[in-house]
């Protein structure tokens, strides 16, 4: 940001302002705003970042969009403060692009004039203790200024947080949720996450030193990408205020967080439902791990549609992305052959993703009586439930469930 021109930094906070005036009055009643991958993501989540005006708190267990990056390097050049926990071992490891991402921001953070503000840390078992407190840290969500918070299926990947439209975007649902009770919630579990106490942490950026660590290489490298990123993301700006998500209220959310309140959430959710539950789900386990037992959500699904619930199910196929089809198809057969047995009006499907115009299915989403409405990072399966970091909410409000209805209903047309 040194480097850039008056005009440019002129332009940059004028532009900035117009875009906090557009999203962050203030609101008297408990406001979200609502999007979905691959139409409106990008756009909330630059959004959510570029309202910011003390402080970003971001857990990310993927962040490999250089659109995401590129916002966060905006803001951490306008001195706003940014933290980031960021999962270390995800499924396959950290790509190439993604470390590309981490020495961007990195770099950012260090050259900054207030760069002791900063903090980037990595979860992993590579450390002394050699242990960590979760499988994987697997949530996805962004504090902003203590006030909001950003929560959503979808990690901040090209997939998750495609441009507008893209058909190689995942389908998933986000919400940027307008309360400070709720967004100091989840900051108290980021900052929890991020004690080094456990011993399973390594700081990217170490605010004690006045250099990057070995691992990031030379700040030199990278001065000319971040002039280039600061003058692009600036450029965004007007893109993104021409196609603003939805912004709707909500009577009440509910946090859920894995290991600790998930399962008796989910249940929760799921025995709620008077006359109607839809799921759209990444993928969906009937056994409960190793157990040999039957998962107890799929016994709250049975007990649900044998108090004549209709419940309809969406199961991604995981060839989708180079998984094997056996759980998909023994969750459906699982399902479908249960409700056959005890004529129950529940059904399985598996989604058709070519019909529906995305990449494959990420979502965990649920919806119940045209009112509730769970946005979450919660796989169905024992290892997401007790092992991993997760974070979700449920929301009570039926324009939101209509919203997110909507969209369930087009995705279960196209398949069937």
């Amino acid at each position: 940001m040194d480097h850039l021109d008056v005009k440019s930094v002129s332009l940059s906070r004028s532009l900035l302002a117009i875009f906090i005036t557009t999203i962050a009055l203030p609101l008297q009643a408990m406001t979200l705003d609502v999007s979905e991958s691959p139409r409106s993501n990008l756009v909330l989540s630059l959004r959510a970042i570029l309202s910011a005006q003390k402080s970003i708190a971001m857990n990310a267990y993927e962040l490999t969009s250089n659109d995401v990056a590129d916002a966060l390097i905006h803001q951490i050049n306008q001195g706003v403060r940014v933290e980031i926990l960021q999962e270390g071992q995800p499924v396959g490891g950290i790509e190439p692009e993604g470390e590309l991402v981490q020495k961007r921001i990195a770099t950012a953070m260090e050259a900054n004039a207030q760069s002791q503000l900063h903090r980037y840390y990595v979860m992993t078992s590579k450390t002394i203790k050699g242990k960590r407190r979760f499988r994987y840290n697997h949530a996805k969500y962004i504090v902003i200024d203590e006030a909001s918070v950003l929560v959503g299926s979808e990690n901040y990947s090209p997939s998750g947080q495609p441009n507008p439209g893209s058909s190689r975007g995942t389908r998933g649902w986000q919400t940027f949720v307008y309360d400070p009770q709720i967004a100091k919630t989840f900051l108290r579990l980021f900052e929890k996450d991020c004690s080094t106490k456990y011993g399973d942490l390594i700081m990217l950026v170490d605010p004690t030193k006045n250099r990057l660590p070995q691992v990031l290489g030379r700040v030199s490298d990278w001065i000319s990408d971040m002039q280039t990123s600061a003058h692009h993301i600036v450029e965004r700006f007007a893109w993104m205020l021409s196609d603003e998500p939805k912004t709707l209220e909500a009577d009440h959310v509910e946090i859920l967080t894995s290991p600790d309140s998930s399962l008796d959430g989910l249940l929760a959710f799921i025995r709620s439902a008077k006359t109607t539950l839809d799921l759209e789900l990444m993928s969906f386990n009937p056994m409960w791990g190793k157990t040999g037992e039957q998962s107890p959500l799929l016994q709250a699904l049975v007990a649900a549609a044998k108090r004549n619930v209709k419940v309809r199910i969406l199961i991604n196929d995981s060839t989708a992305f180079g998984g094997s089809e056996e759980g998909d198809l023994n969750a459906i057969e699982a399902i479908n052959s249960i409700a056959k047995t005890n004529n129950l009006p529940m059904q399985a499907v598996i989604a058709d993703v070519k019909a529906m115009g995305v990449k494959y299915v990420h979502n965990k989403g649920a919806l119940a009586d045209g009112y509730k409405t769970l946005v979450s990072s919660i796989n169905w399966n024992q290892n997401s439930v007790e092992n991993n970091r997760e974070t979700a909410i449920s929301v009570d409000s039926r324009d939101i469930n209509s919203h997110y209805q909507s969209i369930f209903d087009l995705d279960w047309e196209a398949s069937r």
